[in-house]
Order: C-alpha cells, then structure tokens, then sequence
C-alpha cells in the first residue's frame, strides 16, 4: 500500500523558511517555474525541488502576515506555531513514506499533542488578512484536533483551495461530512483527502460528485462499504484510492471513469474476478492491488 501521495500533497501545505524576500506573486511564479522545470522522474532532483518549494509555501503563507501590521500579534504567533508543526508534520511523513507499505498511516499523535497544548487555553482566533484567505490553495481539517472548529468555523473564507484533505489523524475521529463538503462548496478543489477515519466514517456523501474539477480522490483507511454513485460524474478524475476499506465491488461506478490512470484498491474486498474486469474495462488504469 502507498502513501506517497499522500505525502505529497502535505507537501504543498508544508510551510518553511526563506531568506529571500518576495511578494506573493513572485513566490508563487517561483513555485510553478521549480514544478515546470523539475525531471521528477529523477529522484534526487525532485527532493531538492521538493525542498524549494516547501521553503517558499512558508514564505507565501506569512507574506500576507508581515504585509499587514494591524493584525493581532497573537494571531501572528499562532500561525508562526502553526507553520511551525506542519514542518515538523511534514518530516515525520516523508519518514513514514520512505518505509513503504508496511508503514502505519499518519503517525502525528506527538505532535498533534503539542499544538493542542499551546492552544488549548486560547479562544478561537478570526485570521482577518484577506490575502491568507485567498492565497491559500490547501487547507487541512484535522478531526482529531481540540482546535479544528476554529478551522471550520472560517472555511468559508477561504476562496482558492484546490486540496482540501479531512482526516480523523492516527485513530479515527467523529466527522460531519455533509457540513464539511457543504461548506467546500465553492472550492475549486482539484484533490479531495477524505482519510483515516476507520469506523467513523461508513459512507461518502453523494455531493462529493459536485466537484466536477477533481482529478484525485483519495478515501483511505475508512469502513466504507460502497463508493458513491456520484463519483461517476467526475469526468477529469485520474486517480481514485478507496484502500483500506470493506468495498466489496467498484462497478459500476469505477467503469465509467474513462479517464482514471490510478485505481487503489489494496486491503479491500474486491475479488480477483472484479478486478480483471476492470482491467478489461479501464486498459490504461493502473490498478494497485496491494
């Protein structure tokens, strides 16, 4: 089972230093020229562009921050804490990557302790730099957090967020799925993380069909018994993970998907037969059974 995608993604959130001073703008030209010119296909250039750009999302996330001096010195702080972790979280999961399948998922319990214990005195906090709200292109709703409604209580602001990724952390968490991806509505999201989440979450909610831009969905690590019927209708969608999960069959959902290249399917209990069947269905879907 893979999880660097995963990984990946938390990537874009990651935030990290950066001496060089530039505007929003030219921060993020920077990213998309590494992104462009890198040969990810060669490993250890993509670390080193991985490294650039997890420096600069630091850099982009604060740039609103130190452009704005009237905002709250405590709010300041808290997103400097915040940047802070997410570094640290982003560590722990490239180590957990580079152990491949037989790593656990998400093993963040440490740190998730710690920024509870920095915040757990704190009212919630109302970020008021519009700028944060519509430079962000990725937000995590971490369930497992004391802190999260906080987070929820503000997802309406935000305008640009193209990964949005809700997970229940190490041991699953309660979750109000509708409410969440009701108030994702407007997102332009391009990657959905609904994950870890074990016997908390049983079922996907059918709205997740209205984010007709997505191109990856990603359901790992819950009890889901069957895919949503609307997931049919994401015609961009190129690679769908539901590993991890009690789903006894993906047809015919997964069949129409005419442009899907990765099918996760590992720790399910989707027979042989179905599987090469939808070889048969989807020839240029990578199907990953294990």
């Amino acid at each position: 089972m893979k999880y660097f995608h995963l990984c990946v993604i938390l990537l874009f959130a990651i935030t990290g230093a950066s001496a060089q001073k530039m505007d929003a703008n030219q921060i993020r030209q920077k990213m998309a020229e590494i992104r462009r010119n890198t040969n990810w296909d060669n490993a250890q250039e993509a670390k080193k562009a991985n490294e650039k750009i997890r420096e600069l999302s630091k850099q982009l996330m604060l740039s609103g921050k130190n452009n704005n001096p009237s905002n709250d010195q405590q709010v300041q702080e808290q997103m400097e804490e915040g940047a802070e972790y997410k570094s640290k979280l982003f560590k722990q999961m490239w180590e957990i990557a580079k152990k491949g399948e037989n790593a656990d998922v998400l093993l963040a319990e440490p740190l998730r302790e710690e920024i509870i214990e920095d915040f757990k005195d704190d009212e919630s906090p109302k970020i008021k730099n519009a700028d944060y709200f519509n430079e962000m292109t990725m937000l995590c709703i971490d369930m497992s957090l004391k802190t999260v409604q906080r987070t929820i209580d503000q997802m309406s602001q935000y305008k640009s967020i193209k990964t949005l990724v809700i997970t229940g952390g190490q041991f699953g968490a309660p979750v109000n799925l509708d409410d969440l991806l009701y108030r994702a509505r407007n997102y332009p999201l391009e990657e959905l993380y609904i994950i870890n989440f074990k016997n908390f979450v049983t079922a996907i909610p059918q709205n997740v069909g209205n984010f007709k831009r997505l191109n990856l969905l990603s359901l790992v690590n819950n009890d889901i018994k069957k895919l949503p019927v609307d997931i049919e209708n994401l015609n961009l969608l190129k690679k769908l993970y539901a590993d991890i999960n009690p789903i006894t069959t993906a047809l015919p959902v997964v069949g129409k998907l005419k442009h899907l290249e990765i099918l996760g399917i590992s720790k399910t209990k989707i027979s042989k037969a179905e599987t090469d069947k939808l070889k048969q269905l989807l020839p240029n879907c990578k199907i990953e059974t294990q």
